[in-house]
């Protein structure tokens, strides 16, 4: 999906929602965005383009409405219907081939993918003893140097800078070739390999007869990173290229991927907190397949969906920790984070006592599963399932964890610390020996 100009005030719990009947119910499918990925929707202040993806295993046809959503207290901000017999835009293969007589120009099926993107299959070219060559469209029954435009390689060219193709396409690699703003496919009649140096045209293929249902053009899409917690965050998000929540759980002080072997005991202490007036405080933990977390924020369909829901922490046996830093402390001055976790101080709630579990993985347990909170998108992360513990993955620290002796080093330093802190993030403690990295 792709909504033009969207204006959207930031509201609470609001959600794009799609759902099988005509208007949104919590038994819908949550979209989510690349600004705010399945976590609720902030600002948008008249955005150009907002591209939304279905989630696997849904189609466009399947539903009856596309609405903003507010899931916590079921408001419908606004719907659009969808017409049973919509005709969903689709790409379209050229009748011909790029063929030419020169430098064994050629290919396979070429797909018109959408109005201003084009995809050769099996493209052959001897770039290496040709002058110079370029991808070149433009309108006439001829090819002709005045008549078109340089089209620039995804992934190798810009718009700003296209350069000539000098090495050998042997038909093992497909082209996708990004028409420039001011043309479409429905006005562009050919395209060529041309040789700018010499006026020459190596080989074409005409366009015609493509459909007016062909998609609209999409630009390749980023995800958006608004960070708040910036020097904590941006590890999540390198590792997991999704949103974090407004704070995430790190793993024996390190954010980390947890190797798990089978047939070996491990104790888990978390410590998420217990204030149930604020969802930042309230991270009961559980274990599933679900890689984005936030169980109790799933609609119906989604939970569904959730296959292998191993443990759920009691709700009342989490108390809340979290690391401390001053003020005056640049995290970017440190050539590590191990070195700059040595100047955290841990700080937790003097009255409640760490929720405990232990978890056998078994022969029947998934390879990948994700540690999350029940309160929280984007919390936790990836644990890896395996026979033996891998010995050649590049970063890779052991890390054995003794909890009460770190704890103990905790209270010590609190003497030697100012009182002058802020929030950063909650814990996860995983006893025993993971390796982490």
């Amino acid at each position: 999906l792709q909504i033009v100009n969207l204006i959207l005030c930031h509201l609470s719990n609001l959600y794009f929602w799609m759902d099988r009947k005509e208007n949104p119910t919590r038994d819908g499918v949550k979209i989510p965005s690349l600004e705010y990925g399945v976590t609720p929707l902030g600002k948008y202040d008249n955005v150009e383009r907002v591209v939304l993806m279905l989630p696997r295993r849904h189609k466009f046809t399947n539903f009856k409405s596309f609405s903003l959503f507010c899931y916590k207290y079921e408001h419908n901000f606004g719907s659009v219907l969808i017409p049973e017999n919509v005709i969903i835009p689709r790409p379209q293969f050229l009748a011909s081939e790029l063929k030419g007589s020169r430098y064994s120009v050629g290919s396979g099926p070429i797909l018109i993918m959408d109005k201003r993107t084009i995809k050769i299959f099996g493209f052959t070219f001897d770039g290496d003893k040709a002058p110079d060559g370029y991808f070149f469209v433009g309108r006439g029954p001829n090819v002709a140097h005045d008549a078109g435009v340089k089209v620039p390689i995804r992934g190798r060219d810009t718009p700003e800078l296209i350069t000539a193709m000098n090495e050998r396409y042997r038909g093992g690699q497909d082209i996708i070739l990004d028409l420039p703003p001011d043309y479409d496919i429905h006005h562009v009649d050919w395209l060529s390999v041309y040789c700018y140096k010499f006026r020459v045209d190596f080989g074409h293929v005409a366009i015609s007869n493509v459909s007016s249902r062909i998609p609209p053009y999409v630009p390749p899409q980023k995800r958006v990173s608004t960070l708040e917690n910036f020097h904590f965050q941006r590890v999540f998000v390198s590792m997991t290229h999704a949103r974090p929540a407004k704070y995430v759980w790190y793993v024996n002080g390190m954010m980390a991927d947890i190797y798990l072997k089978r047939g070996v005991t491990y104790t888990f202490i978390v410590e998420g907190g217990t204030d149930k007036s604020t969802s930042d405080f309230f991270n009961p933990l559980y274990i599933s397949d679900d890689q984005f977390g936030g169980y109790g924020k799933l609609s119906n369909e989604e939970k569904e969906r959730t296959l292998t829901v191993l443990f759920f922490i009691s709700k009342s046996l989490l108390k809340l920790s979290r690391h401390d830093f001053s003020e005056n402390t640049d995290p970017d001055q440190f050539s590590s984070f191990i070195e700059f976790r040595k100047t955290l101080h841990l700080k937790c709630e003097g009255d409640k006592v760490a929720a405990t579990f232990r978890f056998t993985p078994g022969d029947k347990t998934p390879d990948t599963l994700y540690y999350q909170s029940y309160s929280n998108y984007n919390m936790g992360w990836k644990i890896h399932i395996v026979n033996e513990l891998p010995t050649t993955i590049a970063d890779i620290k052991e890390e054995p964890y003794i909890y009460e002796q770190w704890l103990r080093t905790q209270k010590v330093k609190e003497h030697e610390t100012s009182s002058t802190a802020r929030f950063c993030c909650t814990l996860i403690y995983v006893l025993l020996s993971i390796i982490l990295f």
